[in-house]
């Protein structure tokens, strides 16, 4: 089936709003958060000026290089499910009668809507199915919205260590400046929490405390297990 190119403004409105969603957004910065937030927690057993800017150094690359692989492996899982629902399409237009459409359709469909679903219904949908081009030819290949998702997802990884090493730029005391990075860690993932609360219809000072005390946890591990 011949695949439409989007414009690049279609594109990003398609990454943005259908092959990303806030939750996807917000736990990329919040990785980037305890990741960041691990690294430069050793500056107190580091070396002053060589050994800060390696640690700096180091947060900003570690987030990069997290941010492109776990992007890149999104951008796998999108092209395996894009092959596995073009399967599901070629098994359902090879159907042999009304029974075995109507198990395929569960493939795309709650089972709830396919039980109640009436056999003119299914045939109707089959017969419209069988006159399209789904399922047909190979499985439709990632486009530029695809990776513009890419970057999104890396872009928010990698953005998130800014706001943290800052305080590591500007002040020459190491634990002022280490101070100033984990509250400025605490805020964020405060605000992720309020935000991702608010996304799920949730509670936002609850949503925001528990996330919060969860990415202290999580910090806490990563240190205690090495980093």
């Amino acid at each position: 089936m011949e695949q439409s190119r989007l414009s690049w403004k279609a594109a990003w409105s398609k990454a943005w709003g259908d092959l990303t969603d806030p939750f996807d957004r917000l736990s990329e910065v919040a990785f980037g958060v305890i990741m960041a937030l691990t690294i430069i927690s050793v500056i107190p057993t580091a070396a002053d000026g060589a050994g800060r800017q390696q640690l700096v150094l180091a947060a900003l690359g570690c987030n990069l290089a997290w941010g492109m692989v776990d992007a890149l492996m999104t951008l796998v899982g999108m092209r395996v499910d894009r092959e596995h629902r073009h399967a599901g399409l070629r098994a359902l237009r090879r159907s042999a009668d009304e029974k075995s459409f109507r198990e395929g359709l569960r493939e795309f469909l709650p089972d709830l809507m396919v039980d109640h679903l009436q056999s003119s219904d299914v045939q109707r949908l089959r017969g419209n199915f069988l006159k399209s081009l789904l399922g047909t030819g190979e499985a439709p290949s990632l486009g530029r919205e695809h990776w513009l998702a890419w970057l999104i997802l890396a872009g928010h990884t990698f953005l998130a260590t800014l706001p943290i090493i800052l305080p590591l730029l500007v002040i020459h005391d190491d634990l002022l400046a280490l101070r100033l990075a984990q509250i400025t860690g605490l805020l964020l993932m405060f605000g992720l929490g309020w935000l991702l609360a608010r996304w799920a219809g949730g509670r936002p000072w609850q949503g925001a405390v528990g996330f919060t005390a969860l990415g202290v946890a999580m910090t806490g591990i990563c240190l205690a297990l090495g980093g």
